[in-house]
């Protein structure tokens, strides 16, 4: 099977983490770039780096906020990038109860309808135009998982699953993938966030932790191989089966949230 290949990417959340090492690998396979990310001088920093093998455009938004949004999808739908990376995203560990209700819906801005506008978007304009084109969207190995202390973060991601994969059916016909990419514990500012700024929960020697390189690899290879979805790792691979039809729910779920309260020192 011929490999796809592509012209202009756009990136959610490339300032950092698994989209920045995005922009450097895809940056190295010849193809211009369109970042996006709330931190500007991270942005300029790799748009630097990165100016003399490819043209890079950059957009600061929160996807949180609908005028981020917009600025994105007004760039779609202009330059009609022919490969689309949903990479932003970001949870908060604990109770959902102890956050205001404003921080919770927040996540489901960012993971949930940011995702969706970027990503029927990018396939209308592709389908009106006529264009082949990749959409990935990156989940979680959480989205598996019934996961009390980051209950809002994986049900958004279970979303991303079911939406990719359903919206996959439809726009494969039409040479239009929507891929779904679920890479676990990834050593980024993620987890530091997610509780916090607590910075010992950005351990990188925990086991199954991956670097950011790994995870923008494994994308790629995704990518290129047109998987539906991708569960990075055989750990993670052989940890979902055994947590969703070997063990009883109460008991991964009081794992996954001891593990949670580990974080947070809770």
């Amino acid at each position: 099977m011929e490999k796809p290949k592509f012209n202009l990417s756009l990136i959610t959340g490339a300032s950092s983490g698994i989209g920045e090492a995005l922009c450097y690998l895809l940056a190295n396979q010849g193809i211009n770039l369109i970042i996006c990310g709330r931190d500007a001088s991270k942005l300029e920093k790799i748009a630097l780096e990165l100016k003399d093998k490819v043209s890079v455009e950059m957009i600061v938004a929160n996807l949180a906020c609908q005028s981020g949004l917009k600025k994105i999808i007004e760039v779609i739908q202009v330059k009609i990038p022919d490969l689309v990376i949903n990479n932003a995203g970001f949870g908060l560990y604990g109770d959902a109860l102890n956050y205001r209700i404003e921080e919770q819906l927040e996540i489901l801005k960012v993971n949930g309808n940011a995702v969706a506008e970027i990503t029927l978007e990018s396939a209308k304009i592709l389908l009106q135009k006529k264009s082949e084109g990749t959409i990935l969207n990156v989940s979680s190995v959480a989205s598996f998982q019934l996961f009390p202390g980051f209950s809002m973060y994986s049900a958004s991601k279970a979303f991303v699953n079911q939406f990719s994969e359903s919206l996959d059916y439809e726009t494969k016909p039409h040479g239009i993938r929507v891929l779904t990419s679920c890479p676990g514990m990834v050593k980024t500012g993620f987890r530091s966030r997610a509780s916090g700024n607590d910075k010992k929960s950005d351990k990188s020697d925990e086991i199954g932790v991956m670097d950011a390189s790994f995870a923008a690899k494994e994308i790629w290879n995704q990518i290129l191989n047109g998987k539906a979805l991708h569960i990075f790792n055989w750990r993670y691979r052989l940890a979902i089966f055994f947590t969703r039809y070997l063990l009883p729910k109460s008991i991964v779920a009081k794992k996954l949230y001891s593990n949670i309260r580990k974080r947070t020192g809770k």
